[in-house]
């Protein structure tokens, strides 16, 4: 996979465009040269890019969750509609005012798409382990369908359906593993 150079010192491949061709979308980051591979070749346990990017576990994570920003929208819109305090009820104390103490939905959304297991993600944060232990309660209340642990959080019966959502999303690529 040979890249060309542009007049201006940038990449291009095979002299033609600047980026990935579309049956070759994905670009090794830490190329010297522009080097794509095809989608099929992410995380399939053999290493195409020079430095194994595309096998790197926080990647291959990310790529079975739903995507960052859509993440970070859902959560932006659960804050909206319930309040700046609401995701406390889920990760901690630490979560208050719009998730300011854990670095922000942004922040957030990032470590819960790389983050492979539920104690990942609070390292990721810094969490306490109070706090990761409340997340997992309220992961498995979800899970087994316990409203009422739910509703003692101050989960109402409107916004259960909300969390499930989302927390469903999560379980099914072994964050609780």
């Amino acid at each position: 996979m040979e890249a060309g150079s542009s007049s201006n010192g940038s990449l291009n491949f095979a002299g033609k465009s600047r980026g990935c061709p579309r049956f070759r979308p994905f670009k090794c980051p830490s190329s010297e040269k522009l080097m794509c591979i095809a989608i099929q070749y992410l995380c399939d346990g053999a290493p195409d890019c020079p430095d194994a990017y595309d096998e790197d576990p926080k990647l291959c994570t990310a790529a079975r969750r739903p995507p960052v920003e859509a993440t970070a929208s859902f959560l932006q819109s659960l804050l909206a509609s319930h309040g700046p305090n609401y995701l406390e009820k889920l990760f901690g104390k630490k979560a208050r005012n719009a998730l300011g103490p854990l670095g922000g939905v942004e922040k957030v959304a990032i470590a819960l798409s790389e983050s492979q297991t539920i104690d990942d993600f609070g390292t990721a944060l810094n969490l306490m382990r109070s706090d990761i232990d409340h997340l997992r309660s309220v992961f498995l209340a979800v899970e087994h369908g316990d409203l009422g642990h739910l509703k003692s959080l101050g989960i109402k019966d409107s916004e259960i359906a909300d969390v499930k959502f989302f927390l469903d999303k999560l379980v099914n690529t072994g964050f609780l593993d």
